[in-house]
């Protein structure tokens, strides 16, 4: 089967380095030398520790290359009002499954139904009972803790400390971590051409070839178009729908010179849009994510500078961008799939570019490996998985804004007032029905909404299961073991600061 991957940004060394991890295919990557990079760290999700892994490459390396740092969570800062933090962190342990070792059955782990930390809580807010946002994550697994502590996943001894589902992420230059994938990959494995593409024919299966600029035609089975914006291939083939009701539009951003060994990402609302600090080697990545119709680029641009300044620090701008939030109407079509910015961009908040990026490709490869062919019938499936995963991650992040209690700015109040409580609470209630999911999936589940729904301190409208009392209190009594055990169980970590030392050396 032949794959041509058009595009050598982050999307398309990704899609590359995963199929030739993967799939047997005989690849061929096309791009020009002009690459449009953000430079000053991407935030991520433990997917692309998952894709890193299958792909063989060294974390130790990898890290170093693309000058990363661990991250726990993302930190959201004054989102429901003034004052409140939430953080949205990777662990979704069950207490049940943290101390029992799970029942195996023809090689699948068989997990004993036990009372979760999501209905356990939201059972508890029902009853009106004293509890925070600080136990809730607790309770969750070690994250909270290495992250207050600044601990790493590592142990002394070099050996990883942490639970490998989800597990951890990190901050990274993602134009780099490209580059470390793709020396990983054995050459023999993919032919890489540097043109452009001057003509693309088109024909009843999709795309029928390509002429790049020296006069030569290529052909493949399957196309992926990672060429961003300018989407090459798929542009005649499908629309692009725009999401409604997320406001941003536009972002300025830049670095300050500083190490910072705090292990989160952080969000911080502000009266036109928030702030995110990401934190790489040597530097913290910083930008204002806002909508034009209530502040300028010079003004934002002006703000971070103050921002930074009263800090004690010199913030540097690099960049300003507009930016439209949506997703391809059909994200494959045909023998043509498309993967990176051009498929789909929601917004940098909770970190999705990348995430969906290394979803797409994902799926990609279960399809090849399974069917051994690409047509009609491949892109169809992989259309409808990506749509409804775009869709709830679209959700998810516009969630952030309708929750909010704020009303101090025009921005705040033109989100839509309506209690989305109870559309939150019947998602919750969709996602405790279904199946944990598996290690290294992604998938916003029934914590990642509880945590939410508890973040911004709104009551549960849905159903729960009829918990007996003698079951909250084996809850609480695993918990509060569970907790009383970090301590005990990290003391031997190393520092994240030491860590990235040690790497960095």
């Amino acid at each position: 089967m032949k794959i041509i991957i058009v595009g050598g940004g982050t999307a398309g060394w990704v899609s590359l380095a995963y199929l030739a991890a993967t799939t047997d295919a005989e690849l061929t990557i096309i791009h020009s030398e002009e690459v449009d990079t953000l430079g000053v760290g991407e935030s991520t999700t433990p997917t692309i520790k998952h894709v890193a892994e299958v792909c063989g490459i060294d974390e130790v390396k990898w890290m170093k290359n693309a000058k990363a740092s661990y991250k726990y969570g993302i930190e959201f800062i004054d989102f429901n009002k003034i004052g409140s933090r939430w953080l949205h962190n990777f662990d979704d342990l069950l207490p049940g499954q943290s101390f029992h070792t799970p029942t195996t059955e023809f090689g699948k782990n068989i997990f004993k139904k036990e009372i979760s930390s999501v209905e356990y809580f939201l059972t508890q807010r029902k009853k009106d009972t004293n509890f925070n946002i600080d136990w809730f994550n607790n309770s969750q697994g070690g994250c909270e803790y290495l992250l207050s502590n600044k601990l790493s996943p590592y142990t002394k001894q070099n050996k990883c400390n942490f639970n490998k589902f989800p597990g951890y992420s990190y901050h990274i230059n993602a134009h780099e971590f490209g580059k470390s994938l793709l020396e990983n990959i054995p050459h023999e494995r993919y032919k890489e051409i540097k043109a452009t593409i001057k003509n693309v024919e088109y024909c009843e299966d999709g795309i029928k070839s390509l002429t790049l600029d020296d006069g030569s035609s290529m052909s493949a089975d399957l196309y992926l178009d990672c060429s961003g914006l300018k989407r090459i291939l798929i542009n005649k083939l499908t629309t692009f729908n725009h999401y409604d009701g997320l406001l941003n539009n536009s972002a300025v951003w830049g670095s300050i010179k500083t190490q910072s060994y705090r292990p989160s990402t952080i969000s911080i609302a502000q009266k036109y849009g928030w702030i995110w600090e990401t934190p790489t080697w040597g530097q913290i990545g910083s930008g204002y994510v806002f909508c034009d119709d209530f502040i300028s680029d010079n003004d934002a641009e002006e703000f971070m500078i103050r921002y930074w300044k009263s800090k004690g620090y010199e913030w540097k701008p690099k960049k300003s961008i507009k930016f439209s939030s949506g997703s391809l109407e059909n994200i494959a079509v045909k023998n043509v799939v498309s993967n990176g910015l051009g498929q789909s961009f929601i917004e940098p908040l909770e970190a999705t570019s990348i995430m969906v990026t290394c979803v797409t490709i994902k799926n990609i490869s279960k399809l090849i490996n399974k069917n051994q062919r690409w047509g009609e019938k491949e892109s169809n499936i992989v259309s409808k998985v990506m749509k409804k995963f775009l869709n709830e991650t679209m959700e998810f992040v516009l969630y952030h804004y309708t929750l909010s209690d704020r009303q101090d700015t025009d921005y705040w109040r033109a989100y839509k007032t309506a209690n989305v409580s109870e559309s939150i609470s019947t998602m919750i209630e969709k996602k405790l029905k279904q199946e944990w999911v598996n290690h290294a999936e992604t998938l916003l589940n029934g914590y990642n909404w509880a945590s939410m729904l508890v973040g911004y301190d709104k009551p549960y409208l849905g159903q729960l299961p009829k918990i007996e009392e003698w079951e909250m209190e084996n809850y609480e009594f695993y918990t509060k073991q569970l907790v009383e055990n970090y301590r005990y169980h990290y003391q031997n970590n190393m520092t994240v600061k030491d860590r990235l030392e040690f790497i960095n050396f």
